[in-house]
């Protein structure tokens, strides 16, 4: 027969302090996966950021008819982000122009 008077090892105070530092360890233990994550996310795109998908080279932006353009500075290669080409197209008069004509519009 137990009572309540009995030793358990520790108190209820004792166990109150317990479970606050547990909930406390398992926050910053989630806070740090988070960071951890970001960071590896990050570390990921900057091994790949700004490179040239054909040569692997360097990426520069060049400004040509008023849009930013990806040229790579090792193969010479241009690439398009996304609505990039449509805006040379439409700055050409009409599409006859060169992208014009060379992309059917």
């Amino acid at each position: 027969m137990s009572s309540t008077t009995e030793p358990t090892g520790y108190n209820h105070e004792d166990a109150a302090f317990k479970k606050q530092e547990m909930e406390q360890l398992a926050k910053l233990r989630a806070e740090l996966d988070a960071k951890r994550q970001a960071a590896a996310g990050a570390a990921s795109k900057a091994t790949h950021w700004m490179c040239c998908p054909k040569c692997g080279g360097k990426m520069a932006e060049k400004k040509f008819e008023n849009v930013l353009i990806d040229q790579c500075t090792a193969c010479g290669g241009i690439y398009f982000d996304a609505g990039e080409l449509d805006m040379l197209i439409k700055h050409e008069k009409s599409g006859t122009g060169v992208l014009g004509r060379l992309f059917g519009r």
